[in-house]
């Protein structure tokens, strides 16, 4: 892809997020689906390319590539599963060589329903994780670990990444800890511990909601109700299956893949205003700041505190993140969704006239970045892939 304007998001919705809403993912799809396609100002018949995902654990299994086209009540012309940076590239991808015209990619998870006191999605039964009986925070702690090994990085380093995105779900009313997280360095520091070096406060949630995306052509996007979010570029790349073997630092070696597609789409780092990274957990900021190429390997420890700050050089999870705003099992959507809301001045906080888009910047209130025209919304880096979606204004 290149800096044309061939492809946009023109819809964006996330559902209430939220702990034991009672709900199954396949409703919570449904309603974010409707929702974005109204943003979009769509419709159902529109639709003729559909990426979801869903998790297993998460009581998700009502919605698959089989039954998509009954869903909608509708042939499909192109379907797959995943989601966030991915899907959008994908769903860019199929527009441009004409498969499809209108992509939605929804996403849910629904812990709710699936019973028992930890969420089933963390206790996998891969190779590495059945017979150790190890969990999620203790699989991504051995990799928080060996970077501090590696590189000298601290846990003072991850508190301060954590805290200064939890400091913005703090004023997010619709993040799940709205008001309740853990927003300084000492208090996340001294939340009780999950997995050396990991305290409670340096994981992400656990809760239901939904999210959903809606992607179209530039012919398109003309006639939708907002002004279309370009698509500018990205890169992914798949490297191996997570927690089917030990935890490493693997997927750094992503890194030069990642700066190809910076290249490709001619984009400068240093001209992003908004970089979403995926906050699994307080050490991921840092490896992925490293890995996307705004440091290099090792830097991140004292780069990214520096430049996340709302008024710093790369503000980094305005919404609160997975941290504080929402981890679903299936949180992928809501960077690029952000990103999206940002561009529109459609940001909820404390500001009294927020709602009006009218903001102060009186950062104990305040999350809006001020005029954001460019922006990274990073994958995940922890399922043995890595990727990130470069996103315009105008």
């Amino acid at each position: 892809m290149s800096q044309q304007r061939e492809v946009a998001i023109v819809g964006v919705h996330a559902t209430k997020q939220q702990r034991n809403s009672g709900r199954s993912a396949l409703a919570l799809i449904q309603e974010a689906t409707n929702a974005a396609l109204d943003d979009a100002g769509l419709k159902m018949k529109d639709v003729d390319g559909y990426i979801a995902f869903t998790f297993e654990g998460g009581n998700g299994s009502g919605v698959n590539e089989g039954n998509i086209a009954h869903q909608f009540g509708q042939p499909i012309a192109f379907t797959a599963q995943i989601s966030g940076a991915y899907a959008v590239q994908m769903a860019a991808g199929a527009i441009k060589q004409g498969y499809a015209d209108v992509v939605v990619i929804p996403a849910a998870g629904s812990t709710t329903l699936g019973g028992g006191k930890a969420a089933s999605y963390t206790r996998p039964e891969y190779e590495f994780t059945e017979w150790t009986g190890s969990m999620t925070p203790a699989q991504f702690a051995i990799i928080a670990r060996r970077h501090m090994h590696e590189y000298g990085t601290t846990i003072e380093q991850m508190a301060e990444v954590a805290s200064r995105i939890q400091h913005n779900g703090n004023i997010n009313p619709e993040a799940v800890l709205f008001g309740r997280a853990a927003d300084t360095p000492e208090k996340v520091l001294n939340a009780p511990m999950i997995a050396e070096p990991f305290t409670r406060a340096m994981c992400s949630l656990v809760n239901d909601g939904a999210s959903c995306i809606v992607v179209t052509s530039a012919e398109r996007a003309k006639d939708c109700r907002h002004d279309p979010i370009w698509v500018l570029g990205g890169a992914m790349e798949n490297r191996a299956t997570s927690y089917f073997e030990a935890p490493t630092l693997d997927m750094m070696n992503s890194r030069d893949k990642m700066l190809r597609g910076f290249q490709r789409a001619g984009i400068r780092h240093e001209d992003t205003d908004i970089v979403m990274c995926y906050d699994h957990f307080a050490h991921g900021p840092i490896v992925q700041m490293e890995t996307l190429g705004f440091c290099k390997p090792g830097e991140g420890g004292h780069y990214v505190p520096e430049v996340m700050g709302l008024d710093s050089k790369h503000p980094i999870c305005p919404d609160g993140g997975n941290l504080s705003y929402s981890h679903n099992m299936i949180p992928y959507n809501f960077k690029q969704i952000e990103i999206v809301r940002q561009f529109r001045n459609d940001v909820p906080d404390l500001c009294p006239e927020g709602h009006k888009g009218i903001h102060t910047y009186d950062r104990r209130i305040c999350r809006k970045v001020r005029d954001p025209k460019l922006a990274v919304g990073a994958g995940p880096m922890t399922e043995g892939r890595h990727g990130f979606v470069l996103l315009a204004k105008d």
